[in-house]
């Protein structure tokens, strides 16, 4: 609330309380001093004459339920807890004070289903933990001896979440239920402390609302239509301390992160046993003189508040196994705490017994590799007086240091608008992303601009994977991906050599590190700090010759591959190329063209005659053939039918607008390495095949789309330039499965053009040929 707003409603409510004030009565007329100090000695001039009170908002809401007809069904269960520091600044000649309900933190959690004829038709998810803005309510008095507690915390606090309907899945924002002050304010009239009973005020209250009616009990079954809402809310306040400040800090602040332990089940590194933290922190809260104090009264009590992020799992893709299952992820533990001689509440909550202390200490423990919150104590001074915790070291990096502020102590040390550890930011060099923030590119102009990110929020990248039971927090700065390598070390060398075209880190996943069949390596998340599934590529070693490996159903980002299949019959020499070749289709990028090929197996039959069996496609019939220029050396086989070289064959369809998967430019590992070409600009000599022995394996991704070296004008060996919309390889690159890319098309069939039957007379060819 800005400074003028607050002056203004100041001013609203003296100026209401004083037009609802009787007249004073003449001055003769005035009661005697005796009188005067019994009117004014009454509980409530007593609580107004405090100037400002201080304490704790606690508060839980949650319903549940089922409406049902004879053909539809709908169920839903939502949940909030809320917790904030309280203030109330009476205003004086009054009978209002001003609350201020500073900024809070809350859990918000709804599902919901609906069923049509046994068919659900759709869903609502939503699950955040956030802080609350501040908010501003009143007190008020209506007799000498009750005050009215106006509370509007709860109003519209939002979460981010999804609602699937009809197999369609959409984002969307849900807010909270709403509790208003002036249609239930009749329900928060409490009794003040009576004038010779400490000062304090402390009030809970059970409520069950349904729109703008109060429930005594929950009906069964519900009535259709019907949302009732449980709310119990729970506020202690007493004046604040003239003498003392309560100083909230962490040991090794700057430098602690969130962890989690893991503890794998045998046969996979999803579960975890964490029945222990990964990393715990001490807090400590210390009275602290004000400046100016003339006395120092001690802490007769300190209690410690702690809401907790509920992140599902300990990681993006790790299982929970904490001791509250998905549940808190940061919590007091009832040992670690009672050490220190704290008596354990709940796991968030602990307090000291009552004594004389001028410092408490507490400790956090840590469920989760990205769990977040924040810590308020309360403490009562031995004179009665309250005082609320102002922490240190909250302003980030860049802002000036200053005296302590009046915000919750956030955990881990994170700016105001982020759950990331500021630390870690620091150390990636990421200070300015949002923690949705999926803007990363590959560097030195790789990628394509306009879809840059590999999937992963700032937060998700933060909070880490576990993989092979270790735990990898990713590279904010750089582009990731998540590869499942069933071929084992002999990818090796391929899946470096595509690192280093991209620019991509692959990381290898264990067998029990994504979700299957769905592949998603990022499940365990809120809508809040999603930006979308991304999924792991599972790479094998099937049967097949060279030039047969598939990407299957062909190239796209990871979400469209459903698997990679390297072929085991790929010579040693092209296996590299022939990994990186195939990777690079699972980030979207195609061949150069498309077709103009075909596999044949040869059999020599002497003076430079063979018999060609095409393997690839099928419904090809075999031919004799002559081998021109270089003969190929060929092993004796036992099985002419089975075991034959295989030799990958460059041709042309017969069909107009032939592509070919061995045009554009010639150094690059998206262009298939021809063996063998047929000679289809000399029609007369389709039965001779050139073997073809300056052709090597890729070595770069290209950036052009036109033919080099033997494939440049004017005579270029395979068409020349890449098909229409292909070559340019290192522009195509997308990683991120939050776009949805247009297949590659390619025309859908292809006669290749070849010989048959008996040999046509030779025909010698001129000596420029083939070079």
């Amino acid at each position: 609330m800005t400074a003028q707003l607050r002056r203004s409603l100041i001013i609203g409510l003296a100026f209401l309380a004083g037009c609802t004030a009787q007249d004073a009565p003449p001055e003769e007329a005035a009661p005697p001093p005796q009188s005067i100090l019994q009117r004014l000695d009454t509980p409530a001039s007593r609580v107004l004459a405090v100037p400002k009170w201080v304490g704790v908002l606690k508060a839980r809401s949650r319903t549940s339920g089922q409406w049902t007809t004879p053909y539809t069904s709908h169920q839903w269960k939502d949940d909030l807890t809320y917790l904030a520091p309280i203030e109330i600044s009476m205003l004086e000649g009054s009978n209002f004070g001003l609350s201020t309900i500073k900024r809070g933190f809350y859990n918000f959690s709804r599902t919901g289903q609906d069923i049509f004829q046994g068919q659900t038709i759709s869903t609502q998810v939503a699950r955040c933990s956030d802080s609350a803005l501040a908010r501003t309510a009143f007190i008020e008095f209506p007799t000498d001896s009750s005050y009215k507690m106006q509370l509007t915390p709860f109003t519209g606090l939002p979460c981010k979440g999804t609602v699937t309907q009809y197999g369609t899945t959409t984002d969307t924002e849900f807010a909270w239920y709403t509790l208003s002050p002036i249609q239930f304010g009749s329900h928060f009239v409490f009794d003040l402390p009576a004038v010779d009973a400490p000062l304090r005020i402390h009030g809970t209250k059970h409520l069950i609302t349904s729109d703008s009616t109060v429930l005594a009990n929950i009906p069964d079954p519900i009535p259709y239509g019907m949302t009732p809402v449980e709310w119990d809310i729970e506020w202690d306040l007493r004046p604040e301390s003239d003498d003392l400040d309560l100083v909230l800090s962490a040991e090794n602040y700057n430098d602690w992160l969130p962890l989690a332990n893991i503890e794998p089940v045998v046969g996979t590194s999803l579960a975890s046993g964490a029945q222990r933290p990964g990393s715990t922190i001490r807090l400590k809260a210390e009275g602290i003189p004000k400046p100016g104090s003339t006395s120092t009264p001690k802490l007769k009590q300190v209690t410690f508040y702690l809401k907790s992020s509920k992140e599902p799992g300990i990681a993006m893709n790790a299982l929970d196994g904490s001791p509250t299952p998905d549940g808190n992820d940061l919590q007091f533990e009832k040992e670690k705490n009672e050490l220190l001689g704290l008596d354990f509440i709940d796991i968030e909550t602990v307090e000291s017994p009552e004594g004389n202390y001028t410092e408490v200490k507490a400790i956090v423990s840590s469920f989760d590799f990205g769990g977040y919150g924040e810590v308020v104590a309360w403490g009562v001074t031995e004179d009665g007086k309250g005082v609320v915790s102002v922490s240190e070291d909250q302003r980030d990096p860049d802002e000036p240091p200053d005296e302590p502020t009046d915000e919750p102590l956030r955990l881990p040390k994170r700016s105001l608008n982020s759950n990331i550890a500021t630390l870690w930011k620091a150390q990636k060099d990421s200070l300015e992303k949002s923690d949705l923030d999926d803007s990363e590119t590959l560097g030195g102009g790789r990628g394509d601009v306009n879809k840059p990110g590999d999937g992963l929020s700032h937060y998700e990248e933060y909070r880490g994977f576990i993989l092979n039971n270790d735990h990898t927090r990713t590279n904010p700065k750089g582009v990731d991906y998540f590869l499942s390598n069933k071929m084992g070390p002999k990818a090796t060398p391929g899946i470096n050599f595509f690192e280093e075209l991209t620019n991509i880190k692959v990381h290898r996943v264990g067998d029990y590190d994504f979700e299957s069949p769905s592949r998603v390596i990022n499940p365990f998340y809120t809508k809040a700090t999603h930006v979308t599934n991304q999924h792991v590529v599972i790479m094998y070693e099937v049967p097949g010759e060279k030039g047969t490996s598939n990407t299957l159903p062909g190239p796209g980002n990871p979400k469209s591959v459903s698997r990679i299949e390297i072929a085991r019959g790929t010579p040693a020499d092209g296996l590299k190329t022939a990994v990186a070749h195939e990777l690079a289709h699972s980030v979207n990028v195609p061949h150069h063209g498309e077709w103009g090929f075909f596999v044949a197996a040869w059999e020599e039959l002497g003076n430079s005659q063979f018999r060609e069996a095409p393997k690839y496609p099928t419904g090809l019939t075999q031919g004799m053939v002559d081998a021109y220029l270089e003969t190929p050396s060929l092993a004796p086989v036992e099985d002419p039918d089975e075991n034959l070289p295989r030799f990958l064959i460059s041709t042309k369809c017969r069909e107009d607008g032939t592509q070919s998967v061995f045009s554009g430019a010639h150094n690059c590992i998206m262009r298939y390495k021809a063996e063998v070409k047929i000679h289809t600009e000399f029609p007369n000599l389709l039965h001779k095949r050139a073997v073809l022995t300056d052709e090597k394996y890729g070595t770069t991704l290209c950036a052009t789309t036109a033919g080099t070296d033997f494939n440049a004008p004017p005579n270029p060996r395979h068409i020349g330039p890449a098909a229409e919309g292909r070559g340019d390889c290192i522009h195509k690159i997308v990683v991120s499965d939050r776009y949805d890319l247009k297949p590659w098309t390619r025309a859908p069939t292809c006669d290749p053009i070849r010989s048959y039957g008996s040999l046509p007379p030779r025909v010698q060819l001129q000596a420029d040929t083939e070079q």
